[in-house]
């Protein structure tokens, strides 16, 4: 069945806030979105008041929805993410979503592991919230490079690593799961971060026969598909679209030796 998409052209921000050095984090009230929204999937979000520029829509994970309210966790680091970080609350967003495929929650594992690099730990709160609607435990494994990227996950059961040793245990956020993999039993991973993190990742749970999903990361025009500029290489050689055939993928979809995409 096909899923609804809807688009909200007055959604306004409720809060925002920042989290970290380079992060913020911004609530909007979307109650038709957050009806229907699923862990994995993101919004499209049109940033431009009026001006050409940018012209072009830019995608954010969904991190969690609480009510009618849909939050999403960014980092500032380009020209769309520097005019959202100067919007205050009461100011309105022209919002398509929920769109993409999410992530599949298999309830018969035992254990769900939730890898998360950097702004890779977006989409995990809605995740973890869902897992735990499941009756099910999730267990955060995030790594950054320092503490002043650190930015408060909010989930209970979290591990932390830093590059530079600054915060949590040093090292990358692989680290942590080949010690979580040592003494689990019967585990599913969830992985969102930067592509060599993911690589790596997949890598590990591919050599103990351990089932993983990623999200990954792409730069989207459209957001449904049509354009097919954030396509990706799968297994099989052909390329596939990672705003609609995506996020999230199974890892052994992915051809994980083609040029980074992310």
């Amino acid at each position: 069945m096909m899923k609804k998409i809807l688009q909200i052209k007055n959604a306004p921000i409720l809060f925002h806030r920042k989290v970290s050095s380079c992060a913020r984090h911004i609530s909007l009230s979307l109650p038709a979105i957050a009806g229907t929204a699923e862990p994995g999937q993101f919004l499209h979000l049109r940033i431009s008041s009026g001006s050409p520029s940018p012209l072009l829509r830019r995608p954010f994970s969904i991190n969690d929805v609480q009510g009618d309210r849909v939050s999403i966790l960014y980092e500032v680091k380009g020209a769309g993410t520097k005019l959202l970080s100067k919007m205050l609350p009461g100011e309105t967003l022209d919002v398509i979503g929920p769109l993409g495929m999410g992530f599949d929650i298999d309830p018969q594992k035992r254990e769900h592991l939730l890898v998360a690099g950097g702004m890779g730990l977006a989409p995990m709160g809605l995740l973890a919230r869902s897992l735990k609607g499941m009756k099910l435990k999730p267990e955060l494994l995030y790594g950054c490079r320092s503490s002043a990227e650190l930015v408060k996950p909010g989930i209970t059961g979290c591990q932390i690593s830093s590059e530079d040793g600054s915060c949590g245990k040093k090292g990358l956020v692989t680290s942590l799961l080949l010690d979580r993999l040592r003494i689990c039993r019967d585990p599913a991973v969830y992985a969102c971060g930067p592509w060599p993190m993911l690589k790596a990742v997949a890598g590990i749970c591919h050599k103990n026969n351990i089932p993983c999903q990623v999200s990954l990361e792409s730069f989207m025009a459209c957001g449904v598909g049509a354009c097919q500029g954030c396509v990706v290489k799968n297994s099989d050689g052909n390329y596939v679209s990672v705003c609609d055939k995506g996020p999230v993928f199974n890892s052994r979809q992915i051809d994980w030796d083609q040029d980074c995409v992310i």
